[in-house]
């Protein structure tokens, strides 16, 4: 029997498939103008070995967006289920970005300006090379120039959604 599926249905059917991709959970950082800056990030992924590159999706609608450009350096921070402090801080909104590190623990350095907190699984540190439209989202393809497994032996944490046309 071949049914057809409306547009209701299709949309639940996909948004629940789409839901069930696996994604890691990232704090992505970059200073500006001596100000912190963060965005909680669950769509990244690597792109290429050679050289090392990372791709991130951002919403358009993200104030950290404009900052994500060409030649611009961030670290992405792989955090695990026990930086719950760390999710919390990003995942609630905030009146001021700098409220968000605030009682967290960093990691001193100085290879980078970006902020790395030193209780994460690792970090990378990461170099703006393009970025290209993606509907409501921008990809940005990011060279990683360095970067280190801290607290290895946690298990980095993992989100599944239950539609793939929300967060």
């Amino acid at each position: 029997m071949n049914r057809q599926l409306n547009e209701t249905n299709k949309s639940e059917t996909i948004g629940q498939a789409l839901g069930r991709i696996a994604s890691g959970v990232y704090i992505v950082t970059i200073k500006e103008n001596n100000e912190d800056q963060g965005l909680l990030a669950t769509w990244i992924c690597q792109g290429a070995f050679t050289p090392p590159t990372i791709v991130l999706a951002v919403n358009k609608e993200r104030p950290i967006l404009p900052l994500l450009q060409p030649g611009k350096t961030f670290s992405v921070n792989v955090i695990s289920k026990k930086n719950m402090d760390i999710f919390k801080a990003f995942a609630k909104p905030a009146q001021f970005a700098s409220e968000r590190f605030s009682g967290l623990k960093l990691l001193e350095r100085k290879e980078s300006d970006a902020v790395v907190f030193s209780e994460a699984v690792a970090y990378l540190d990461c170099k703006v090379s393009n970025s290209m439209d993606a509907g409501d989202h921008t990809i940005i393809g990011a060279e990683v120039t360095g970067g280190a497994l801290l607290n290895g032996e946690d298990e980095p944490m993992i989100h599944l959604r239950k539609s793939g046309f929300q967060y």
